[in-house]
């Protein structure tokens, strides 16, 4: 099926549309053009001229994912990612309930296909690599799991935990009895089919009481993706965090001068046009520190507070908790991109229309703290069409785009161009042309011969019954189809567009993955672009 650009659809931000399209005034934001393989050998000599532990990297992974029974090919990944030229591509979403909603598999599959392109180009190792965000703790986010039913309607379903505090990152989450009643309500309303018992058993085996959140986000991408290899990364792996703490140091000790140059990137890009998709103080530092819940560090009056709670340290205090207990920290999306970096040899970053905005606000920080910068390259963006989803499309001759940015018009002209409105004049037309010679003989006989007109003129409102009746039954039929192509439209809508949004920013994979099969994810790797930086149609 034919793409979309992003050109026609409403919606996307200056920054965004410039951005992939490499457009000059973006090309500075983000210093490599991601479509040119100079951009990736330049990335990649930066890379080579800096220091990573990689064994204790693959230590620490390897140890941390072994209780989840991951495919061996990750574990061959893992092994691969210590070798002295290897390179990593990243990807990276909120570790949603059953994977939240489906561009979190696009993600992944993104960096899938991008180190596969990397490593056949450079001739050297790249693995795939997927960052689980779980110091975030905002859970309203992740809670939900949408589902559609067979006439497209959208369902909502919502884990409620007996008690979460609401400070408490994803990495302290356990899930409990609770679960049960969203595995039952999802089993209830999956749509029947042959995978339908084998994906209620993955899920059940890895969504439990008792189990973390993150770790059953991991299994579970390892029972639907291990075959692509994909390294699941978490930031609170023990031992993670200590790799990154040098970053965390020169974010304590030198917090002003770091958010001047946050600041002075951010103006430039307001300047140019441009929006700020962070928006910080320059008390705020850009690390969150973990006691009984996750508060931003703030400086004040020559000391860090944790905000909204009665703590706060000296520098040097600060620094000790770093030293003795770095897994209290964690960092905010400004300062995320640049851990990663500094720990994994990152040659390239896969990302959405927010998370390209903001790294155009941090660049100034990675050349500050001498930090390798990553090829910046947009995600794969991807509505699945389903078989009588595409018929009603072609049919009816729908416009995705239209379809999308104004729902209403595109229905009336669909119903105008396929359905014209003239059908009532043009049978009143032809029942006056049935008539017309009855009603000429009826005026030739009133005079002459009145039995004969009394004959006609019975005839006449015998005919106009029939020709009533016929009028009743064609506008009817018309009124029906009209009907069925406004429902089809609106079905057509709904799976496209569920909540009036993109598919693929909705809908759980698993709808996909009980509707199609397990191996869904293996047809729409083949079937997806990594090249495009249009909305891709897939027909599965």
């Amino acid at each position: 099926m034919p793409s979309v650009s992003f050109d026609s659809l409403s919606g996307s931000t200056r920054l965004f549309l410039d951005f992939i399209c490499c457009s000059n005034t973006a090309f500075k934001y983000y210093k490599y053009d991601f479509r040119s393989m100079p951009s990736y050998i330049n990335a990649a000599e930066w890379i080579d001229r800096s220091v990573y532990d990689r064994e204790k990297l693959v230590a620490i992974i390897s140890d941390s994912i072994a209780p989840l029974n991951l495919p061996d090919n990750i574990k061959n990944n893992i092994e691969k990612l210590s070798q002295p030229d290897s390179l990593a591509v990243f990807a990276g979403q909120q570790v949603g309930l059953f994977w939240g909603p489906m561009y979190t598999v696009i993600k992944a599959l993104a960096s899938y296909k991008m180190a596969n392109k990397l490593e056949t180009l450079l001739n050297r190792p790249v693995v795939p690599c997927f960052w689980m965000a779980t110091d975030d703790h905002d859970f309203d986010e992740i809670k939900t799991v949408n589902l559609l039913d067979r006439s497209g309607d959208c369902h909502e379903f919502s884990y409620e935990p007996s008690s979460l505090d609401s400070d408490i990152p994803m990495t302290d989450v356990t899930l409990d009895d609770e679960i049960e009643k969203l595995q039952s309500s999802l089993s209830e309303h999956f749509i029947e089919t042959e995978f339908t018992p084998s994906i209620i058993d993955v899920l059940k085996k890895r969504y439990k009481s008792g189990a973390s959140v993150s770790q059953a986000f991991a299994g579970l991408f390892g029972d639907f993706l291990g075959d692509f290899g994909i390294i699941p990364v978490d930031p609170n792996y023990p031992g993670m965090k200590t790799l990154f703490a040098p970053v965390f140091r020169r974010e304590i000790e030198n917090y002003d001068k770091i958010f001047d140059l946050y600041e002075t990137a951010s103006q430039e890009l307001l300047n140019a046009g441009y929006h700020r998709q962070v928006h910080k103080s320059g008390e705020s530092l850009n690390l969150f520190f973990n006691e009984n819940g996750r508060a931003n560090i703030v400086h004040k009056n020559g000391e860090f507070h944790l905000e909204g709670k009665n703590r706060s340290f000296t520098k040097e205090q600060l620094l000790e908790k770093l030293e003795s207990e770095p897994e209290r920290f964690s960092p905010n999306v400004c300062l995320r991109p640049v851990a990663q970096c500094y720990a994994f040899p990152t040659i390239c970053q896969i990302v959405g229309p927010s998370e390209a905005a903001y790294y155009a606000q941090i660049r100034p920080i990675f050349k500050y703290l001498n930090v390798p910068w990553p090829v910046i390259k947009p995600r794969m963006f991807i509505t699945i069409v389903e078989p009588h989803i595409k018929k009603i499309m072609e049919k009816l001759k729908i416009d995705f785009s239209s379809l999308y940015n104004e729902t209403d018009r595109e229905l009336s002209r669909v119903i105008k161009e396929n359905f014209p409105s003239e059908i009532e004049s043009e049978a009143e037309s032809v029942r006056e042309k049935i008539k017309e010679p009855l009603k000429e003989l009826s005026r030739s006989l009133k005079d002459k011969d009145p039995e004969s007109f009394q004959v006609v003129e019975q005839s006449l409102k015998r005919l106009d019954l029939e020709l009533n009746h016929l009028y009743k039954k064609l506008f009817t039929a018309h009124k029906k189809r009209h009907d069925t192509a406004i429902g089809q439209v609106k079905r057509a809508a709904n799976f496209l567009f569920p909540q009036g949004k993109f598919q693929e920013r909705v809908i759980s994979p698993v709808y996909f993955a009980n509707k199609f099969g397990p191996d869904v994810f293996k047809r729409l790797e083949e079937k997806s672009d990594i090249d495009s930086v249009d909305h891709q149609l897939v027909e599965l």
